[in-house]
């Protein structure tokens, strides 16, 4: 176990809001950051750093925007029914949704709600296999007909304490609402599943979604909560953008929540992930994720490299006789993400090599999308957040997002 002393030298306790002094990940991305309208990405990764004592950063940057939505068509596409009982989608267009029930959809049964048991959805202009797929039950909820997962379609706007969010979704399911009664916070993975970077600063579909101003709290704790060092007590959340968080404060003030449910019974928000049984499946230099069906390169690239060159390196790789490697989506590297962990935030027996560390190029991993021209996406294995490229380095003390280059770990989609 890592003690404070040492997170704060890594880096790791972020966002301003633990033991360490300055600004850790730093003031960009916590406290008020994410809730706050009409902000961008630069503002809102660079704010001051927040104090330890009150557990929030005080970044005044806002990372919510009104931009975003997705355009208009993208059909369902033929091809029969699969194995699991819900249709085919197609492989391009917009964001598909439909006012009509979907086909018997086949939850998991994994046993945990904080890794991906299903196929990770991906964003539909991205013309890759799994794009996003909705179905408007007509009742106020929407079905992930990828993830069979049940969405709260428009969450309230009032902000409040993570246990307002938390007994909020609770209550959905003591009354039954759209005909549930196991109504809960989403975990990191599954608001991961939601989110749409191509969309700009508002990463959510809409149709079908409605996205409001605050963070979104998650059914994720932090493994430093969890473990209870600094007795700190931190959760997960999203901003509007879809940029993670791994510091939001249980005691603020500004979240919101979009409920879920389904996909059965997982971990208890202040519980460790728990690993799904035969996960993986490793063979010379690949890495098979049985459930979400994805081929990963076990190791990553062997120099950092600009975001614009990790095509090419992925296209040109070849392991075991197997081609078609590509730069993966950032819901499609966040399913990597081992929330039990932190430094090399990864199963290391699927992904041995995997940098451990925070705070530093190295351990951040380019994702295949870009919020700007000057902003690109990655996932720092620290421990799973999300940012783009757009920090700077002061007196040789780098940015939480400061990653001009970056490692690549390649994905193909399996047979």
């Amino acid at each position: 176990m890592l003690r404070a002393a040492t997170l704060c030298a890594m880096g790791i306790l972020a966002l301003g809001v633990s033991a360490c002094s300055g600004s850790g990940r730093g003031g960009g991305q916590g406290g008020s950051g994410p809730a706050a309208s009409g902000g961008t990405s630069k503002t809102g990764g660079s704010g001051s750093g927040g104090s330890s004592a009150n557990g929030g950063a005080a970044g005044s940057g806002g990372l919510t925007g009104s931009g975003g939505g997705s355009s208009s068509g993208g059909a369902v596409g033929s091809g029969g029914v699969v194995g699991t009982g819900g249709a085919t989608p197609g492989t391009g267009g917009a964001t598909t949704t439909s006012t009509t029930p979907p086909g018997a959809c086949q939850e998991s049964t994994c046993g945990s709600h904080k890794w991906a048991c299903w196929p990770v959805p991906t964003p539909p202009s991205e013309k890759l296999t799994h794009p996003q797929n909705y179905a408007d039950l007509g009742n106020g909820a929407v079905r992930d007909n990828v993830t069979c997962l049940v969405w709260e379609k428009a969450n309230p706007s009032t902000q409040g304490t993570w246990q307002a969010s938390a007994d909020r979704c609770a209550a959905l399911g003591t009354s039954n609402y759209a005909g549930f009664n196991d109504w809960r916070l989403p975990t990191r993975m599954e608001m991961a599943s939601l989110i749409d970077p191509t969309l700009g600063r508002t990463a959510y579909a809409s149709p079908p979604f409605t996205t409001t101003s605050g963070a979104y709290a998650t059914g994720s704790y932090w493994w430093e909560t969890i473990q209870g060092i600094n007795g700190a007590n931190l959760a997960w959340g999203y901003g509007a953008n879809g940029m993670t968080s791994n510091a939001y404060s249980l005691a603020g003030t500004n979240f919101v929540a979009r409920c879920v449910r389904g996909n059965g019974t997982g971990e208890a928000p202040n519980a460790l992930a728990v690993e799904p049984a035969n996960h993986y499946t490793v063979v010379n230099g690949e890495t098979t994720d049985n459930y979400t069906g994805l081929v990963w390169q076990s190791g990553f690239s062997p120099t950092l490299m600009a975001w614009a060159d990790a095509p090419a390196y992925c296209t040109s790789l070849t392991l075991n006789g197997h081609t078609g490697f590509r730069v993966p989506t950032l819901g499609e590297l966040s399913s990597t993400v081992n929330e039990a962990r932190v430094g090399n935030a990864v199963v290391l027996s699927a992904f041995p090599g995997t940098p451990n560390g925070c705070k530093d190029p190295k351990y951040w991993f380019w994702a295949a999308e870009s919020q700007s021209a000057t902003a690109d996406w990655g996932l720092s294995y620290c421990d799973g957040f999300t940012g783009t490229n757009v920090g700077t380095t002061n007196n040789g003390v780098n940015d939480w997002d400061y990653f001009p280059t970056a490692n690549v770990r390649c994905v193909r989609n399996g047979p």
